[in-house]
């Protein structure tokens, strides 16, 4: 069973299951993907501008173009 408690009743939520039987109720944190922490940090850089980035224009179109029909 998976019970989905929204956070801002975790509190309450904790403090009845740990009024329950030790053995009736096992808690675990919930896992996050491997990629979490890098996604959030590349978010964060992102928001800050201090990421480089190019712009997806006509012109990055175009010269994508031209290389693919130089390689084809």
């Amino acid at each position: 069973m998976t019970v989905t408690i929204n956070d801002s009743f975790t509190d309450q939520v904790i403090t009845f299951l740990k009024t329950l039987p030790k053995e009736a109720v096992k808690i675990e944190e919930a896992t996050t993907p491997w990629y979490s922490d890098e996604v959030q940090k590349r978010i964060e850089e992102y928001k800050s501008g201090n990421m480089k980035t190019a712009p997806l224009d006509q012109a990055f179109w175009d010269e994508m173009d031209d290389f693919i029909d130089t390689v084809a």
